[in-house]
C-alpha cells in the first residue's frame, strides 16, 4: 500500500502502494477502504483487499468520481471529499487510522493552486485540521506527526505510531492515505498478496540497494540538494548495520546504467535518484519489496507512463511513493527515517 504524507509543500504526494499496514491475522476496523462506484474493477480490488485485511463491509466507501485519474478541486470537493467525509462519520471519524484508495479512484487534483496537487495529500486532511485548503503555495508549519531528522548529525526522532499520535492531547485529527493502484487490476491485488507474503515471512527479504547521485555523502555537507544523497546514505547504513546486505553506489548514474552497477539481485529496499520521469528496470523485486525514487515525476500516473512508480509496480514492488507534480526535494518520502521508522518495527503505514 501506499501513504500520502502531510508533506511541506501543498504538491507533495506520498504515493505508496501495497496492502499493509495490517497484520493478516487480525481484524481491522480501524480502515476505510473508497473505491470508484462506476468501475467494477474498482469494486473488486477494493472488497478482494476488505476480505483478505478482515476490514468490516461497513469500513467501505462508495465514490461516484468524473473521471478516474485527475479532477478539478470543485469535482473532488463534491465527489471525493464530502462522501469520504460521510462515510468517516458513519463509522466514527475518530476510530479510522488509515484510508485506502483502491484501483481507478482519482490521484491528482488539477487546479489546486497553484500547481497540480495529490488527492492522498488533500484525504490526509481532510477535515483541514492541519492546513484550510486551497493551499497557495504550500502548508506554513510542519503538521505535529512528522519526524524530522538530521542524518550527518545522526539525529532522529523517536518513532511514535500514528494510533499514539492520535490519542495524544490536541493531535490534529488526520489520516494516513494508501492506495491499492498500477497499470491493472490485477497488479493492484497482486499488492494485498505480495505483502501478504512478505509478512508470512517475516518481511522482505534481499538485498538493500541506494544510488546516490553526487558522489560519497560525507565528502559533502548535509545541506540542499546534498541532503537528499545523506538521507540515501544513512538509509544504507542503517539497513547495513541490522547484516541486511546493501549495495551502495555514488556515481551519478543510477543502477541498470553503467558505470553504476547494471543490475540490483533480490532487491527487498532501495531508494535512489536522479533521472527525471524514469525507469532503468535493473531490479528483481522480491515479495513485499519497498523502494521509492527521487524525482519530481515519480508517480506522475501510478498506471502508465514512463515514471518510476508506474513501471516499479509492473515490475513486482510491494510498497513505492512518488510525487504527481513538482514537489521539491523537501516534499518527498525521506528514506533514512522511513527506514529507521520500519526497523524501529512501525507498520509502512505509520513508517512513511
Amino acid at each position: 500500500m501506499v501513504m500520502t504524507r502531510l508533506g511541506t509543500w501543498s504538491f507533495a504526494f506520498v504515493f505508496a502502494i501495497a496492502s499493509g499496514p495490517l497484520a493478516a491475522a487480525a481484524a481491522h476496523p480501524e480502515v476505510l477502504v473508497v473505491y470508484n462506484a462506476t468501475s467494477a474493477d474498482s469494486v473488486a480490488v477494493a472488497r478482494y483487499y476488505a476480505a483478505k485485511r478482515q476490514i468490516p463491509s461497513t469500513n467501505l466507501c462508495a465514490i461516484s468520481p468524473p473521471a478516474n485519474d485527475i479532477i478539478s478541486l470543485p469535482a473532488y470537493t463534491d465527489s471525493v471529499k464530502a462522501p469520504v467525509q460521510a462515510c468517516l462519520n458513519a463509522v466514527g471519524a475518530n476510530s479510522i487510522l488509515y484510508i485506502v484508495f483502491s484501483y481507478l479512484t482519482p490521484y491528482a487534483l488539477s487546479g489546486a493552486p497553484p500547481y497540480t496537487a495529490a488527492v492522498d495529500s488533500y484525504v490526509a486532511d481532510i477535515w483541514d485540521a492541519y492546513q484550510p485548503r486551497p493551499w497557495t503555495y504550500g502548508p506554513t508549519h510542519v503538521h505535529g506527526y512528522y519526524g524530522d531528522s538530521q542524518n550527518q548529525g545522526n539525529v532522529y526522532a523517536s518513532f511514535q505510531p500514528l494510533a499514539a499520535y492520535r490519542a495524544s492531547p490536541n493531535a490534529a485529527l488526520i489520516y494516513s492515505v494508501w492506495r491499492l493502484d498500477g497499470a491493472t487490476a490485477a497488479v493492484a491485488t497482486g499488492l494485498v498478496d505480495l505483502a501478504m507474503e512478505a509478512e508470512g515471512q517475516g518481511g522482505p527479504s534481499g538485498q538493500g540497494c541506494f544510488d546516490l547521485q553526487y558522489g560519497p555523502a560525507a565528502s559533502q555537507p548535509d545541506w540542499g540538494a546534498n541532503s537528499g544523497d545523506w538521507d540515501i546514505h544513512a538509509a544504507a547504513v542503517l539497513l547495513g548495520q541490522t547484516g541486511i546486505p546493501v549495495t551502495e553506489d555514488d556515481h551519478s548514474q543510477e543502477f541498470g546504467t553503467a558505470p553504476a552497477p547494471l543490475s540490483c539481485p533480490d532487491t527487498a529496499f532501495y531508494t535512489g535518484w536522479y533521472s527525471y520521469n524514469n525507469y532503468n528496470n535493473g531490479f528483481t523485486w522480491q515479495p513485499g519489496a519497498i523502494g521509492w525514487h527521487l524525482d519530481s515525476a515519480s508517480a506522475l500516473n501510478p498506471r502508465g507512463g514512463a515514471n518510476w512508480s508506474a513501471n516499479a509496480l509492473l515490475s513486482g514492488i510491494t510498497v513505492t511513493t512518488g510525487s504527481v507534480a513538482e514537489p521539491f526535494l523537501q516534499g518527498l518520502v525521506r528514506p533514512a527515517g522511513t527506514f529507521r521508522n520500519l526497523l524501529a518495527g512501525a507498520t509502512v503505514g505509520d513508517a512513511f
